[in-house]
């Protein structure tokens, strides 16, 4: 009997399929970066009436994604839905290089029909295929749910930094990424801590509020 032409996944390819769905946070927090840069250009229009300071002050905001609850919270949320999904997608890719093997040793023993071979081979390949689906539909969804992540932390900062420059009336609150964006400056600029600070206790007020209703 003629041994398959499957081409069946096996459990390495899938399970190297699934670590593919945690490798978009950098892309994600790129696209945050690019909605606060947006969204610092339309503040800075709708507080045009703010008597400003002449200060000019910084954010470190990998500091301040590292720190703010919501951000710490949602990210952790986020990692255990990915887990999950790998987790569910490694143990797809077993089952099926187990049914595999089997078919492939039936075969070599000569325990199966040519007719019974084709069927098999048939529902091996519909649930390959089944695999792949799945494994596209969830990168899709937890790729889709990491933006919408994104975007509500870069909201809630936005709205927070609006909130507390209303008061500081700081001329600019420039955001920067890395230990070398900012070559030279004086540290007394660096507002992360503050910012940290109040959103954190906004962010608790707000999870208390919740917990009470």
């Amino acid at each position: 009997m003629n041994k398959t032409k499957l081409n069946i996944v096996s459990f390495a390819a899938v399970a190297a399929m699934g670590l593919a769905m945690l490798g978009c946070s950098d892309k994600g927090s790129s696209a945050a970066d690019g909605n606060a840069a947006a969204d610092s250009t339309q503040t800075a229009a709708a507080d045009s009436h703010i008597e400003y300071n002449g200060q000019i002050v910084y954010v470190q905001l990998d500091s301040l994604m590292r720190g703010y609850g919501m951000a710490i919270d949602l990210q952790a949320e986020f990692a255990a839905k990915s887990e999950k999904a790998q987790n569910e997608l490694t143990a797809k890719g077993r089952s099926l290089e187990r049914e595999m093997r089997d078919y492939q040793e039936k075969a070599q023993k000569g325990l199966i029909t040519r007719f019974q071979a084709q069927d098999i081979e048939s529902g091996l390949q519909k649930k390959q295929q089944s695999v792949l689906e799945y494994r596209d539909r969830m990168m899709q969804e937890l790729g889709e749910e990491e933006a919408v992540m994104m975007n509500r932390i870069s909201e809630a900062i936005m709205q927070y930094v609006k909130k507390y420059n209303a008061e500081k009336k700081y001329s600019m609150i420039i955001s920067t990424q890395g230990a070398n964006t900012v070559l030279i400056a004086d540290p007394a600029l660096n507002i992360t801590d503050e910012l940290l600070d109040g959103l954190n206790a906004e962010y608790r007020a707000q999870q208390d509020t919740m917990k009470t209703k």
